[in-house]
Formats: C-alpha cells, sequence, structure tokens
C-alpha cells in the first residue's frame, strides 16, 4: 500500500522541481532591446526599451502556462510609437527565450531574449 502512494509522491516532486523556473530579471534581446521580467507565480510583467536609435517603450502582462509566455503590450508616451498587440514567447531555459508568434510589431519570430541578470 505504502508503494501506490509513494509513486504519485515522487512524480509530483519531480514535476514541482523541473516546472519551477523564476523569469524575473534584466534580459536582452537579440536585437539590442532591454526587456525587465517580473514574475509572481504564472503571471507575467515586463516592460521595455529600445536601443537608442529606435526610441519605442512598452510594457506588457501575460501568463506563463508551461514553457510558453502570452502576453498583451502596447507602447507607452515614453517612447515615440504607438503600437500594440500581442507576444507568445517560448521558455528554452531558465536564461532563454524565443518569440514564438506576436501581432502589432513586437519582435520577429525568433527573435531570442538572454537573461543578464536575476532577480532584483
Amino acid at each position: 500500500m505504502t508503494r501506490i502512494f509513494f509513486l504519485p509522491m515522487m512524480v509530483a516532486v519531480l514535476l514541482s522541481g523541473t516546472l519551477a523556473m523564476d523569469l524575473t530579471g534584466d534580459w536582452k534581446a537579440s536585437t539590442g532591446e532591454d526587456i525587465y521580467i517580473r514574475q509572481i507565480n504564472n503571471t507575467v510583467w515586463y516592460y521595455g526599451e529600445s536601443s537608442a536609435n529606435e526610441n519605442w517603450t512598452s510594457v506588457g502582462y501575460g501568463t506563463l502556462e508551461g514553457n510558453t509566455i502570452s502576453l498583451n503590450w502596447a507602447d507607452v508616451p515614453k517612447g515615440n510609437a504607438s503600437l500594440m498587440g500581442t507576444v507568445t514567447l517560448g521558455v528554452t531555459s531558465d536564461n532563454e527565450l524565443q518569440v514564438i508568434d506576436q501581432t502589432g510589431g513586437w519582435a520577429s519570430k525568433g527573435t531570442k531574449l538572454i537573461k543578464v541578470n536575476s532577480g532584483f
């Protein structure tokens, strides 16, 4: 009887360790932009700024489900752009994200984000 309960408990422990990730930190897009992410449980917030020549600033909010982040985003008045849309990011590791899909011009499919600093 003990073995019946032991197996599900071990599976739960192993899965909780593989699914636990902390994406909070400073990120750099492969195209040069700075992205700042805050993750609270499965909720993800972000703030992004363009490199000096492009002059856009955006914010976003969404959820992490499995290895996929789904965000709604919008440009804010700090920059000159006034776009908005959605972006889907694949979590390839705790230190790398990749654009899977987007609307509104957020970034090209395949663009990578690399974590350069964790936490606060």
